[in-house]
């Protein structure tokens, strides 16, 4: 497959035209004083023979089309006002927006800074942001993620400075997993995508929707205090830079998944469209759980299970390529002296993945053979078809340039269909198995906010955002059951049904989950600039005074309910021994056969609120033209409920956590010169636990063979943050930059091991002090002019890396303690070679991406040694070629070196992983080929 796509690349290259590519500008001219149109002024392509120009219509607006790519200079003049020079860099079939200001051209006037703006997803505006912004910051622009090939926001993020992807979905920065980030999208806090972790997923996020990415890691009274990672501001487009309408395709091949033959269970007519769950739920005619319960099912109960689907329906079938669809409209269009402008995405992705993982589970180390005997081996063929039907649909209302009105909205729904087929061995009971699970998880995910900004005056600002998002996930009928035999023999495999009353986790069970969230938030901030004496007409030198609110509601509602299939006693044994399919069948189903019992415990549901409410002073002061400070205080009073009952007794678990936090920040730059400056940053933070980390809720994990449950007395940590970091700009768009920081964390949540009779359960608890100490460096620069070659001039390297020491001073008891903090890396490497002919319209990248050894699971010193998650390296390369204006080609392959992903135990409590340390998980997901077109009309 990649001899042949890499066949059809070098063809393509060698017979395609090489033609000059061509690209546009427009935008709108006002008077710097009265801010009204001007009309009929002269705008120049500086340079050009015959002039290419135009001249701004009733409105101020005017348009360049068919501009050559590269560096350009416009030159803006008319009578009566000062002429100004704007320099602009052309992409190919993109248009570069210049909306700008004219000064009188008046002897008593005092001179006043003129900035022609620029669009903000070109690398030069984030480059630009980065280096005016007050806090430390990285960021990514849509024209990199362009070049990228990424599909969505989590692997777009991947390519930001010390930051990693874990899971595909949840982003770790300076080595801290997702914990301790606080996502926010177009500047309100997103919800939470997850049920057992803190995190929101990234993979919702098309990347074409995508205008900029930034993320801070260093506080400010105006950002949630939240955070010990970063804060991650994720920003969709609103405002297009042409209308039109776009349509691309993608198809994708996956090593070791496309055309081959899978076990997979049948599902609902919806579920190519993510919306399988409602076939699967329990119909609301089913019984109570108190009918479900009786000693003496009725024959009402016994039809109630009978018309569920079937607990065993399988079929094997051939995998398809994947395939990714996505349509865009753009439109700006004027209401009278209003402008409404609009963005628009709908994008679907069916994708698929098989996956043979292989775990093991160990007895205690033995010294003198200098290994552990084997208690579980299981080998699992994973297949899992997963679909997202996303909608983004965004909306501005421009009124003039003082006030304008943004309506964003974002819907996804997710779904993903897991068939897993475990073969392996336990010595727990001597038994051979066979094991299935069935799994089909449903989330649409809404968030939508509406903001304005408003100019009141030249010296202040208001921003206000009104922010609501809406939460459903539904597991309906996960259907587990086990096949065993007498180990090492060529017994049939016999179905384990739970004799009397017992209940079963594993054993011909079936569980069904719904869980709803609500969040509401608003947010007003405001900011006054003040001009200090001397410096009049200097926007660089203005105090700015700041002040906001911000306030948010959480509503949660989760309930599971699950059931077992079991013998009530004098089952024939004939029956037992039956197929799983036949065993499983209606008719077994009856008084004197088999019986459905309910196992719903009084854990397994609970209910969440959380209010929080926040204020912030802060203020900007320029002390010199090269000394500046950032000081605030954030107040935030934050309340934590949640309600449910304990497993057994069903003592009720009532949790309300009212706790008060002022957060400081302080954030110093020094620049040395235009170029470069020095940046010292403190902040104090918190990290709150999630509602789930919270619940006595047990649910069991199939892929893990664990259960895993939540710990009510968890505490709200708080985090020192310390940041150092130097900054160069040697040209537009190039920063070099390098950075230390120091993280000290009171009670950090960490996952723990817990036993419970002969099974292993995943908590999680609070250590009691922790520290992280690092570094970064990072390079964006252009190759240009270092050598003769045309080559070398197109190319450009971007180079990330961090390296971090953490280290758990107190553990919880029975921890291992003076160790890594869990899920901290001691190191990341993100890097890219990135070739960029504008002229001719060709892109090219290879892009290369590794994450330290990191712990997956802290162990007891006892029975569990902790578990790591090693090094692997990801090598992508990626190409995108424009066939004239309005149509493009992407090809690419990511993951070349499909190296596995190792789960390894620290067998010999040694600190270390090596050749005597074993295998706790491993598997490849295999390298995926992906080729596509777009068409702009």
């Amino acid at each position: 497959m990649k001899s042949r796509f890499l066949s059809f690349i070098l063809l393509l290259i060698s017979t395609s035209a090489a033609f000059a590519q061509t690209g546009s500008i427009k935008g709108t001219i006002v008077d710097a004083q009265s801010k009204e149109p001007v009309i009929g002024a002269s705008v120049v392509l500086k340079g050009s023979t015959p002039p290419v120009g135009a001249s701004s219509d009733i409105e101020g607006k005017f348009d360049l089309p068919g501009i050559p790519t590269g560096k350009q200079t416009v030159i803006v003049t008319y009578v009566s006002y000062k002429a100004k020079e704007i320099e602009v860099t052309v992409y190919p079939n993109q248009t570069v927006l210049i909306n700008t200001t004219l000064e009188e051209d008046v002897a008593n006037l005092t001179e006043v800074k003129i900035v022609g703006q620029r669009q903000t997803f070109t690398d030069v505006s984030v480059i630009t942001e980065i280096k005016q912004a007050e806090q430390i910051a990285v960021g990514i622009s849509a024209q990199q993620i362009q070049r990228s090939q990424d599909r969505d926001a989590s692997q777009v993020i991947r390519r930001v400075p010390g930051v990693s992807i874990q899971d595909d979905r949840f982003v770790i920065i300076r080595g801290l997993n997702e914990r301790y980030n606080t996502v926010m999208l177009n500047d309100a806090i997103t919800p939470s995508t997850e049920v057992d972790v803190k995190s929101f997923s990234f993979d919702l996020i098309p990347s074409t929707a995508i205008d900029r990415m930034l993320i801070f890691k260093s506080g400010a009274p105006e950002l949630p205090g939240e955070f010990a990672g970063g804060v991650i501001k994720i920003y969709t487009k609103t405002i297009p830079d042409a209308n039109g309408f776009t349509v691309a395709i993608s198809p994708g091949f996956r090593a070791g998944t496309t055309f081959s033959n899978v076990l997979d269970y049948r599902g609902s007519s919806m579920d190519w469209l993510g919306f399988g769950a409602g076939d699967r739920k329990l119909p609301s005619t089913f019984p109570t759980a108190r009918q479900t319960n009786a000693s003496q099912p009725t024959e009402a109960t016994f039809n109630a299970f009978r018309n569920l689907p079937k607990f065993v329906d399988t079929y094997t079938k051939t995998v398809t390529p994947d395939l990714r669809v996505s349509l865009g409209y753009n439109n700006s269009m004027d209401l009278g002296r209003l402008r409404l402008t609009t963005f628009n995405n709908l994008s679907y992705t069916s994708a698929n993945q098989v996956t043979p993982t292989n775990q093991f589970r160990y007895l205690a180390f033995n010294n003198s053979t200098q290994d552990s005997q084997i208690e579980t081996s299981y080998n699992d063929q994973f297949y899992g078809h997963n679909v997202r039907l996303g909608v983004m649909s965004n909306w501005g209302l421009i009124f003039n340039p003082q006030h304008k009105i943004e309506f964003r909205n974002l819907f996804n729904q997710l779904s993903s269909k897991e068939t897993t087929f475990r073969q392996g061995y336990s010595l727990d009971n001597d038994r051979d198995v066979q094991n299935y699970a069935f799994r089909y998880e449903s989330k649409s995910i809404y968030t939508g906010q509406l903001s304005g900004t408003h100019e009141m005056s030249e010296a202040t600002t208001l921003k206000w955002t009104g922010a609501f998002g809406y939460t459903n996930r539904d597991e309906p009928d996960f259907r587990r059951f086990v096949t065993s035999r007498n180990i090492g023999t060529n017994d049939p495999f016999t179905v384990e049904v739970v004799p009397g009353s017992n209940a079963s986790l594993t054993r011909g069970a079936r569980f069904y989950s719904s869980l709803k969230e609500l969040a509401s938030s608003f947010r007003v901030d405001g900011e006054h600039r003040i001009e200090r004496n001397g410096y009049e007409g200097e926007e660089k030198m203005q105090i700015k005074l700041r002040a906001g609110l911000f306030g948010e509601y959480k509503d949660r509602d989760f309930a599971a309910r699950w059931f077992n299939v079991n013998n009530p006693g004098g089952v024939p044994e004939e029956i037992l021994t039956l197929p799983a399919a036949q065993l499983f069948s209606d008719e077994n189903i009856a008084a004197n056969r088999l019986h459905y019992g309910e196992r719903t415990n009084t854990d397994d549901q609970y209910a969440a609120q959380n209010t929080l409410l926040a204020a912030y002073v802060g203020s900007y002061i320029p002390f010199t033209p090269r000394f500046n400070g950032s000081f605030g205080v954030r107040a935030e009073h934050n309340r934590q409920q949640l309600q449910s009952r304990q497993r057994g007794g069903g003592d009720r678990v009532d949790v309300n956590n009212p706790i008060l936090r002022f957060l400081p920040s302080v954030n110093l730059a020094y620049n040395f010169t235009e170029k470069s400056l020095l940046r010292v940053a403190y902040t104090m933070s918190l990290n709150r636990p999630e509602f789930r980390e919270l619940a006595p809720f047990t649910y069991y994990d199939f892929a893990f063979d664990v259960s895993r449950v939540g710990n009510e007395n968890l505490k709200t940590p708080s985090i020192q943050n310390v940041d150092l970091r130097y900054e160069f700009y040697p040209n537009e768009g190039e920063v070099i930059s390098v950075a230390g920081f120091y993280k000290h964390f009171k009670n950090p949540i960490e996952t723990r091991v817990r036993y419970a009779g002969s099974g292993v359960t995943f908590s999680v608890d609070n250590a009691e002090e922790a520290y992280a100490i690092g570094g970064e460096v990072e390079v964006r620069k252009s190759l240009k002019n270092l050598t003769t070659s045309s080559l070398v001039d197109n190319l450009t390297l971007v180079l990330n890396a961090s390296v971090i020491k953490s280290d758990v001073l107190t553990g919880f008891a029975g921890q291992e303690e003076n160790r890594q903090l869990q899920g901290q890396s001691p190191y990341l490497i993100n890097t890219g070679l990135y070739y960029n002919d504008v002229n001719r319209g060709w892109q090219v990248n290879m892009l290369y991406n590794v994450v330290g050894k990191r712990i997956f699971l802290v162990g007891d010193k006892e029975v569990q040694p902790t578990v790591y998650e090693l090094p692997r390296n990801v090598l992508d390369f990626n190409i995108i070629k424009a066939l004239g204006p309005h149509l493009e080609f992407k090809a690419g392959i990511q993951d070349i070196l499909n190296q596995k992903f190792r789960l390894v135990q620290d067998s010999n409590l040694d600190g270390k992983i090596t050749g005597v340390d074993e295998s706790y998980q491993s598997f490849r997901r295999g390298s995926y080929t992906t080729v596509g077109i777009s068409y702009k009309f």
